[in-house]
């Protein structure tokens, strides 16, 4: 049993990898043309953009990533939980990115990049284990013990 839930750990981490590769590119294109071509102030900037790719990234982690969860929550309430488990990493981020270009003088991909690393971890945990938690997971890791 141990093994198929690492199996399903790294299975749910690959796929929710891909979205949040999809999300960084999102991110990145919306964030330089607010910043870069409309002159946006980056703080701004980074805000709509990442709410632009999170948005999307519910989508897929919902019809995707997490597809094969056993859910007994609406879609709705999926999709609340997803944004207050994710706002902080927002907020996290959009600091970063301001603070990595306004003092470090680092371009959009280098500071959405270092943002990103750094919240990936905090994510995943919140979206596979309390956003999309599988109703059967007590059940596997009840059989384990």
């Amino acid at each position: 049993m141990r093994e198929k839930i690492t199996k399903i750990i790294k299975i749910d981490f690959i796929r929710f990898s891909i979205v949040g590769g999809l999300g960084f590119l999102i991110n990145l294109i919306l964030l330089t043309l607010l910043h870069r071509q409309l002159g946006v102030d980056i703080f701004l900037a980074q805000l709509i953009s990442a709410e632009i790719a999170l948005f999307s990234n519910f989508l897929l982690h919902n019809h995707w990533t997490y597809a094969h969860h056993k859910v007994d929550k609406s879609k709705t309430n999926l999709l609340i939980k997803f944004h207050l488990t994710s706002w902080p990493a927002i907020l996290g981020s959009t600091l970063m990115v301001g603070l990595f270009e306004k003092l470090a003088h680092f371009g959009n991909l280098l500071s959405l990049s270092i943002s990103s690393v750094i919240i990936l971890g905090w994510n995943f945990f919140w979206s596979k284990y309390f956003v999309w938690k599988d109703v059967n997971i007590n059940k596997i890791e009840g059989d384990i013990e």
